[in-house]
């Protein structure tokens, strides 16, 4: 391919996609990076002016917007990084590419609601043999009572498709979390007690269905997001974390874990690029990777590179005038004419 490879990036105001956007600009492919977003005062919708504001994900015009502007643009390749998108794009996944030129980074529905529901999530794991928090939705009373006499306590009580931290209750007693009762929306699950071994990691599977990469991390959180990142060298857990992604099998897969006795109990699925994509891109570019692979027909080679290093995140400001903005609202609704 001898033109610029344009790819489309949403979500530009959240850690996901402005940690795909920094992964793809280490890339030295000849790449044209197109953003979107919901708010005209987004970060990295301001960097350039391949920008434009788009409508939420769970309006009836989303689907329609997102190709025709793509048609539009003449993108290659969309990633799509919104959990709240997530769901709705890989349900439309088919449609998309049909009416478009674009392939669209999402796997298939039945996968990503596994990733999207906590409780599917534990059900993957657990029926597949892997180490994951007991999970579970109670009816009654004593269905909490008999958790807690598995579980123990304190227990942790979540909404079931929320990311980060939101919506999560640590409670000591039964009584605490009687008003959960009944209500399908939230799951109760075993505290892990290890706030120090908190770990993520990425794993790309390649079109030939070989890992390509694991990279895993020990990290700080603040907010629910990764804060700093310590890269960890461990053999055996590399080797348990790529058995959990060939049995998902998918593309790639974020994984978030927690380790007791040197056993990572995985809580949780991110079936998308996740936040931390940027740091993994030291040492596997999961966005390059899937362009060299999928629309440059490229083989890729395993990652070799094992490398320590910390990451540490901090805030940058990024400022656009009000004509800025203006502009930014005009070609959006120009676009659409």
């Amino acid at each position: 391919m001898n033109k610029k490879i344009k790819v489309l990036v949403s979500g530009a105001g959240g850690d996901v996609g402005q940690g795909v956007i920094k992964a793809l600009n280490h890339s030295n492919l000849d790449l044209e990076i197109y953003t979107i977003c919901i708010f005209e005062d987004s970060s990295f919708l301001h960097l350039n002016e391949r920008s434009f504001i788009a409508p939420y994900a769970s309006s009836e015009e989303y689907i329609g917007y997102l190709i025709n502007l793509m048609n539009q643009l003449e993108i290659d390749i969309f990633f799509p990084t919104v959990d709240s998108e997530i769901l709705k794009i890989s349900q439309h996944k088919a449609l998309l590419e049909a009416e478009t030129n674009a392939l669209i980074f999402v796997d298939t529905i039945d996968k990503v609601e596994i990733c999207d529901d906590k409780l599917l999530t534990y059900k993957f794991l657990s029926e597949n043999g892997f180490d994951t928090p007991k999970t579970m939705i109670p009816k009654t009373k004593e269905d909490i009572e008999a958790f807690i006499a598995d579980a123990g306590t304190p227990f942790i009580v979540k909404k079931r498709w929320d990311n980060g931290a939101k919506h999560l209750h640590i409670f000591e007693t039964i009584e605490d979390s009687l008003h959960f009762l009944g209500n399908e929306d939230f799951i109760f699950q075993q505290y892990l007690d290890a706030e120090e071994e908190e770990y993520t990691a990425g794993v790309y599977i390649g079109e030939d269905k070989e890992i390509k990469g694991v990279v895993l991390f020990n990290r700080e959180l603040k907010g629910g997001s990764t804060y700093k990142a310590r890269r960890i060298l461990d053999e055996n857990l590399e080797t348990s974390l790529a058995k959990v992604a060939q049995k998902l099998d998918m593309k790639y897969v974020n994984i978030q874990a927690r380790k007791i006795d040197n056993t990572l109990y995985i809580f949780e699925f991110n079936g998308r690029l996740s936040g931390s994509t940027a740091i993994v891109s030291q040492v596997l570019n999961a966005p390059e990777m899937a362009i060299r692979e999928l629309i440059l027909k490229e083989k890729v080679e395993k990652i070799k590179d094992r490398r320590e290093f910390v990451a540490m995140r901090y805030y940058e400001e990024i400022y656009a005038d009000i004509d800025q903005i203006e502009a930014l609202k005009k070609r959006s609704e120009e676009l659409m004419k």
